[in-house]
């Protein structure tokens, strides 16, 4: 091999040694900062590293190197001193590892320094200082040592992983998690799932982090979320223990279960008690309808009574089902206000007269005739509360008031009315008042034993006015009586050429007969089937019986009929499965039976269930007389028959 022969000529033997050019040229590209100094320590020139880090030339040149940096160290006799003393004193080059320095903007920074001796013919003349800046160094590596320390200090398990599933780290949260748990024995795989192996290598191949991946260990349950770290092929994963969280959803699961139980209790026990008390009222009704002496009138009149106030316990108690359940909806119709009122007045009139007690209304006269609005539960309220004014007062009377409160500031399109109702009662004492709209609540232990009632009532009235963006309060004097007053927001009616006022009252009938229509009538039950056929011969219809839906299907191929009223809970096929094949048997074709639902339950849910399955209309039990003629006519009239 050839080995390159030095050149021995003039100009190849200059061309070993460094000109003053090019000394100036390695300071001009160095990095670091470079200053030249005298014997003295004085700046003779700096580089243009120096002079980016230190300021301008003319600022520098004739300071001292330590005026500049105020650079000390320890000498080995205990004192301190500027290391260019020393290296001018010994020759050597002289270090500083890191100095800290301020700047006179008042920037810190962390430097290097390192002196190196000048020569002249064998005699030091002075020196070079290389400055390094270690300021971002040393901020990062402080970063890296903080995150590392926050890792470590963090109380929360942290574990690293390899590619192939080898542990690599451990935090001090995971050791004290396995500490508690006693399980630190068992080795790291003891707190994470059995398919941590599987979980590791979907992160690295995937990419894609896997979060809240729970795992009971002892009594103790945490969740794992794992992250890939792609640059390292390893696979950081974070513990959080949730132990807490677990059993409080736990404990939300069961309050929703057992909400769930309750539901479906109230709704079967609204179903079973409506059943008998549709026997009992109707059959009452009917009764009435008879030749009868006056005591058995009084009788059958204190039986009807009775039910309907056993019927007004099951609403309310289905009703507060409802608020707790956050289930409670409103209807939107027309409202005749006047009529409205007049109903209830009606049926609290027979209650007031036993008692001696007078019922008065007024309704200002700028209040409209007709609302938008739900007249169940606005004929709910009015009743309610003259019910209970009623009830607690021995002599004197009720008086309803109506007034208009004008547009709401924020619902311009619609009205506030101001009802008031004031009684001559007992009245109530300041202590009395302020638990009065509570579930429950009633004005004493006492109360309850001697007027009757659940205590619900005025729960649900305040809920039903919120309902309705109102409020309500009382004002009252004990032993002088009590006034309720609230508000309703309702909507502008709506009129159309063909309007059926929303109280629904049979007063607009004016024929009890619906027509001679052939009915058929869907229900297991002997009793309401009873009722049904005794209330539609009184229509003038023509009935016939199916005791289940079964027969239902097979009687309307044989037989041409009006309508169906079909009860939802049968033997063999159930009102649901009978019409959905009634329905199935009519697609196709232009026939479309028309089918009432007659039902115990009364939620919305159950009433959409019905229409689902192909139901044209609900109609809850007790069946009533004036329900039944308003309900077939409104069911015929939707369908065209």
């Amino acid at each position: 091999m050839a080995m390159a022969v030095p050149d021995s000529s003039p100009e190849g033997q200059m061309a070993l040694f460094l000109t003053r050019e090019d000394s100036a040229l390695l300071l001009e590209a160095s990095s670091e900062a470079v200053v030249v100094v005298d014997q003295a320590g004085r700046i003779l020139s700096v580089n243009p590293t120096a002079q980016q880090l230190f300021g301008r030339v003319r600022d520098l040149v004739g300071r001292t190197v330590h005026d500049l940096l105020g650079c000390v160290e320890e000498t080995e006799e205990g004192s301190s001193a500027c290391p260019f003393t020393r290296m001018m004193r010994t020759g050597e080059v002289a270090m500083l590892s890191r100095h800290s320095w301020t700047r006179e903007d008042e920037t810190q920074f962390d430097l290097s320094l390192s002196f190196w001796p000048r020569t002249l013919q064998g005699a030091r003349v002075g020196g070079l200082v290389m400055v390094r800046d270690l300021t971002h160094a040393l901020e990062a590596q402080r970063d890296v040592q903080r995150v590392a320390r926050l890792a470590e200090d963090a109380p929360n398990p942290i574990v690293e992983f390899d590619e192939s599933g080898a542990m690599l780290y451990a935090n001090t949260g995971t050791l004290n998690f396995m500490t508690e748990c006693h399980v630190l024995e068992n080795g790291i795989e003891a707190v994470f799932p059995d398919s941590l192996s599987e979980i590791l290598r979907e992160c690295l191949s995937t990419g894609t982090p896997r979060y809240r991946i729970e795992h009971a260990v002892a009594d103790r349950v945490i969740a794992w979320s794992f992250f890939p770290l792609a640059a390292s092929e390893q696979v950081r994963a974070y513990g959080t223990d949730i132990t807490s969280d677990v059993a409080l959803r736990r404990a939300k699961e069961a309050a929703e279960e057992a909400a769930r139980a309750k539901g479906i209790f109230l709704a079967t026990m609204s179903h079973e008690l409506r059943t008998p008390m549709n026997g009992v009222l109707g059959c009452t009704q009917l009764l009435k309808d008879t030749s009868l002496t006056d005591q058995q009138r009084q009788l059958i009149e204190t039986m009807h009574r009775s039910a309907e106030a056993l019927l007004t316990l099951v609403n309310d108690i289905l009703d507060f089902s409802k608020i707790e359940a956050g289930k409670m909806t409103l209807e939107v119709a027309n409202v005749n206000l006047r009529a409205l009122i007049g109903d209830v007045i009606t049926l609290a009139e027979g209650l007031a007269s036993q008692k001696g007690l007078t019922l008065e209304v007024k309704i200002d006269p700028d209040v409209p005739e007709e609302f938008r609005g739900d007249p169940i539960r606005l004929r709910q309220i009015l009743f309610n509360l003259v019910g209970n004014g009623i009830k607690f007062t021995k002599q004197g009377g009720i008086t309803v008031t109506v007034s208009l409160n004008g547009p709401p500031s924020d619902r311009s399109d619609g009205v506030v009315l101001q009802w008031s109702i004031r009684d001559t009662g007992i009245g109530l004492t300041p202590e009395q008042q302020a638990q009065l709209f509570k579930a429950y609540s009633q004005a004493e232990a006492s109360t309850a034993r001697k007027f009757g009632g659940t205590g619900l009532g005025l729960m649900i009235c305040r809920q039903l006015v919120e309902l309705m963006s109102g409020t309500i309060v009382v004002e009252s004097v004990f032993g002088e009586g009590s006034t309720f007053r609230y508000t309703t927001h309702l909507l502008p009616a709506i009129h159309r050429d063909t309007t059926i006022s929303a109280t629904g009252g049979d007063r607009q009938e004016t024929a009890d007969h619906v027509g001679a229509l052939r009915v058929l009538v869907a229900d297991d039950n002997e009793i309401n089937q009873v009722v049904a056929c005794k209330f539609l011969q009184k229509l003038g219809c023509q009935v016939e019986v199916a005791r289940t839906g079964l027969e239902a299907v097979e009687a309307i191929s044989r037989t041409a009929y009006d309508v169906i009223l079909m009860d939802c809970e049968m033997p063999e096929m159930d009102g649901y499965d009978a019409t959905r094949e009634i329905r199935r048997r009519e697609d196709g074709t232009l026939s479309h039976l028309p089918i009432m639902a007659l039902t115990g339950h009364t939620s919305d849910e159950d009433a959409q269930k019905c229409r689902q399955a192909g139901m044209d209309t609900v109609l809850t039990k007790p069946l009533t007389l004036p329900s039944l003629r308003s309900s077939l006519k409104e069911l015929l009239r939707q369908t065209g028959s």
